[in-house]
């Protein structure tokens, strides 16, 4: 099954919806029904951990925003 939060970003521009993230990530998720739980609220690399380990994000799909976010000149 698709990921939509992966699907619609992709469709709406990359940029815009990253940016959004950026500024306020839990209340981003949460709009787009990606529930990740609290204890991650302050740590992105459990929160994208705990997304691949539920099935609601891919390899694929990770290695792909992250190529995207790095062309926009974001550093990981």
């Amino acid at each position: 099954m698709a990921n939509p939060l992966y699907n619609e970003s992709m469709q709406k521009g990359f940029q815009s919806q990253f940016g959004s993230f950026m500024s306020n990530p839990m209340g981003f998720l949460m709009q787009h029904k990606i529930n990740i739980p609290q204890q991650y609220a302050n740590d992105p690399r459990g929160a994208v951990q705990y997304l691949l380990n539920n099935g609601q994000m891919s390899q694929d799909q990770l290695n792909s925003i992250m190529q995207k976010a790095q062309q926009m000149g974001y550093k990981f």
